[in-house]
């Protein structure tokens, strides 16, 4: 009797997870990519049992030992008490893993630990850049990230790692950081797998009703986005969905707000959560994100599935959208170019509207219907006897 072939083992390693959304993206991409390979690999993660900017244990998790969550993704919460190298390197022994997934340069206890411990083990190690290497998010504490990239090719720490990059562009960022002869396997981040079916609500004439799902950060431009809405001059309801990272930044955006004109109407009703996210982005008329840069956005893909416009920075990967009539992707040195577009949405009427609403989810389906984004994620996992 022919014996069953065993799945290759994965450990992943990321800063947060779920039930925790509230990092955004690399959350998203990594949980993602185990829904849509959980068949075929067998994955294991550990993260922190705190979410992005909280201090107390998620609701519904046990510290210190592995979970199964109600999914079936078997994850172990590190408590900050007992987030050190011992434990990390404590946790790598006492499993065998095919392959170790690194989610992230910057990290110290999810990235840099794991590296030393496994310096002597013969293991495939991914490390995913998750957008951390592009100029924009570079320029962020400038110094201390090129000083430890100094300190990273001095000690070899990156040496023996396949890096994962989600674009062309991303793996030349790599290669730029890392040196041409860093190994580089380009392989699109995954959409999420289910999706719920709602109906969008129809347009309302001469009015539009904007949402934004993004932490209130400098990265994600919320004061660029206040700036825009405060010099158009149509009526406007604008709901931004997120939590707040920098308070000096959030006194900012509050000056903004103070001195809006009476036809522009924004709320802030804090963190959306990751499973409303798709039936809420479909009671708007347009998603405004206008990042100074992002490695995928999630968020605009699902804004796309569930048939909202998308209005975007020319810093993501989602380019050429109006000629799908999908959306808009402008550059950041004209605010006028925003607020313009933001009139011509509010003056649609429903039929108009209803033709980029159908582009949108047309953009969307088919970059989630690529069966090549799978095959290309197999393949960051792919261990030689396999």
């Amino acid at each position: 009797m022919e014996s069953k072939t065993e799945k290759v083992r994965v450990l992943v390693f990321i800063d947060w997870f779920l039930p925790g959304d509230k990092a955004g993206g690399p959350v998203r991409s990594c949980a993602n990519l185990i829904d849509h390979l959980g068949n075929e690999f067998d994955f294991s993660v550990i993260t922190r049992d705190t979410d992005y900017t909280e201090s107390q244990p998620m609701k519904g998790i046990k510290s210190n030992e592995w979970n199964i969550l109600p999914d079936g993704k078997r994850v172990y919460y590190i408590s900050p008490d007992q987030l050190n190298k011992a434990t990390v390197s404590k946790l790598l022994r006492e499993e065998k893993y095919d392959a170790v997934y690194l989610n992230g340069i910057w990290s110290q206890p999810f990235t840099a630990w794991p590296l030393q411990a496994l310096k002597k083990k013969k293991v495939r190690i991914v490390v995913a850049a998750r957008g951390m290497l592009a100029p924009s998010a570079l320029a962020i504490k400038a110094t201390k990230k090129k000083i430890f990239l100094r300190l990273a090719k001095i000690r070899n720490l990156f040496s023996n790692v396949i890096f994962h990059a989600t674009t062309e562009k991303e793996a030349q960022e790599v290669k730029k950081s890392f040196g041409a002869k860093a190994e580089v396997l380009v392989a699109g981040n995954l959409p999420r797998k289910i999706l719920t079916k709602n109906e969008r609500k129809k347009k309302t004439d001469n009015t539009i009703r904007i949402v934004s799902v993004a932490r209130i950060a400098p990265e994600k431009n919320t004061l660029y986005a206040l700036e825009v809405l405060s010099k158009v001059k149509v009526a406007v309801v604008a709901d931004f969905f997120g939590s707040i990272y920098d308070e000096n930044y959030w006194n900012e955006c509050k000056k903004v707000i103070e001195k809006l004109p009476a036809n522009i109407q924004i709320n802030f009703p804090g963190a959306l959560p990751s499973e409303e996210i798709n039936k809420t982005l479909s009671n708007y008329d347009v998603m405004f994100l206008p990042t100074r840069g992002e490695n995928f956005g999630h968020i605009i893909l699902e804004a796309l599935q569930a048939g909202t416009p998308v209005l975007i920075s020319d810093q993501t990967p989602w380019r050429n959208l109006e000629k799908e009539n999908a959306g808009w992707d402008l550059p950041l040195q004209s605010q006028e170019v925003f607020v313009k577009t933001i009139e011509k949405v509010a003056g649609m009427n429903e039929a108009e509207f209803s033709k980029w609403s159908e582009g949108a989810k047309v953009l969307g389906e088919k970059y989630a219907s690529d069966e090549k984004l799978v095959g290309e994620n197999k393949k960051l996992f792919l261990v030689s006897g396999f």
